[in-house]
């Protein structure tokens, strides 16, 4: 019952593989665990572009409605100065060209940030491979030295028969 509890008990070479089978789950774990968080930031990225789009859109949409407000009351009177609208269109043009130019940033900024996050990804999957290549040599490794090992101590024995007949 103990050696089914712990299969390393009744075999002390068994250890380092028990030890490099505990530190790749842990690994795989680890790695799950960053994907998931790197698509929680994505999600939250995307959230932030179109929620910035979309108050871009309304303040648009205010600005349009106020001027044209603003017109018929001043048609109304026939006293408005068209020099000072032209003015004041202008510089709201100036307004949202940037509001465009700070979203067209942002936008770059997540597609560089997207393609930061793949590479890591691929550089992630790269080493677990890597370890789990090591991890397969190491067990090879073991199983040659237990035969050898095996082996001598069986030769040894036959060495101290002979010696003492």
């Amino acid at each position: 019952q103990d050696s089914a509890k712990q299969p390393c008990r009744g075999n002390p070479a068994l250890v380092p593989i028990s030890l490099a089978r505990a530190v790749l789950q842990e690994t795989m774990r680890e790695l799950e665990k960053m994907e998931k968080q790197q698509e929680m930031r994505n999600a939250m990225l995307e959230q932030l572009v179109t929620d910035t789009a979309n108050k871009l859109n309304e303040q648009a949409m205010w600005s349009v409605q106020e001027e044209q407000e603003r017109a018929k009351a001043e048609c109304s009177n026939c006293t408005f100065d068209i020099n000072m609208q032209l003015g004041e269109l202008l510089q709201r043009c100036e307004k949202l060209q940037e509001q465009v130019d700070s979203l067209e940033s942002r936008q770059m900024a997540v597609g560089k940030l997207e393609k930061i996050m793949r590479n890591l990804g691929q550089k992630d999957k790269e080493l677990m491979q890597h370890k789990d290549a090591t991890i397969g040599q190491m067990q090879r490794d073991y199983e040659k030295l237990s035969f050898i090992s095996g082996s001598l101590q069986k030769d040894s024995q036959q060495n101290q028969k002979a010696i003492e007949v």
